[in-house]
């Protein structure tokens, strides 16, 4: 009986986060936007993705373009991105992992930490995740 209880509390939980596929597919949307819109250099654009309280604490597009060209210079024209299992936390939260690859081909990992607003999911935060080094 307890086994019994534990699956289901486990399949409650995974059933309670897992959001549906358009809120996978819009916050995906949201970054590929960002993605595209560094692409061309349209940091305004960008910075439209950003959530509330990140437009409050860079204060200016140009503020904005500053850290992305000193922090996370590979998702300002990258060669690729590939969109990787995203993590849902709440309704209102969700991780979304993305790997790019840079011009030079180095490859990073990213987690963007997504909030859904009135007007739709925008960009919280953005880590960059530590690569294990291949040993030789």
């Amino acid at each position: 009986m307890r086994t019994l209880a534990a699956i289901l509390t486990a399949l409650s939980l995974t059933i309670t986060f897992a959001l549906p596929a358009q809120a996978s597919q819009d916050i995906r949307d949201t970054i590929g936007s960002q993605m595209e819109d560094l692409r061309r250099g349209d940091f305004a654009s960008a910075f439209d993705h950003a959530s509330p309280g990140i437009r409050n604490y860079f204060g200016s597009v140009e503020n904005f373009e500053t850290m992305l060209r000193g922090g996370y210079p590979m998702v300002i024209g990258p060669r690729e991105y590939f969109f990787l299992a995203d993590r849902p936390e709440t309704e209102q939260r969700q991780v979304q992992p993305v790997q790019v690859e840079d011009q030079g081909g180095r490859l990073f990992t990213l987690e963007y930490f997504m909030l859904r607003t009135d007007t739709g999911w925008k960009i919280d935060a953005v880590r960059l995740m530590d690569v294990a080094k291949p040993s030789v």
